[in-house]
């Protein structure tokens, strides 16, 4: 009975929800790192249109974050790109 009214207990299903959220971001800036990777590989061999279709994927990736609670109680969040996980880069010299 006890388990039960844990399991119902808004806090710790609120806590447990933003641990996923933060699991899920973090996973999401991996994934991210590796398209970047593969952009610049793309880029590099001259492969114009797969190229392309990375990097509006990359642009396209939203990063979820809850910053608090607002006077009711209810979540606030921020919604923000996810390509912002990626550090600036330099162009690089294409192929020709």
């Amino acid at each position: 009975m006890n388990d039960q009214k844990l399991c119902h207990n808004p806090d710790i299903r609120k806590g447990e929800a933003e641990e996923l959220l933060a699991k899920a971001n973090q996973q999401l800036g991996e994934a991210l790192k590796s398209y970047q990777q593969a952009l610049d590989i793309y880029q590099e061999m001259g492969e114009e249109t797969v190229a392309t279709l990375i990097s509006y994927l990359i642009s396209q990736s939203k990063v979820l974050t809850v910053t608090g609670t607002d006077k009711s109680g209810n979540s606030r969040i921020n919604l923000s790109a996810a390509s912002g996980i990626l550090p600036k880069r330099s162009r690089i010299n294409r192929r020709k």
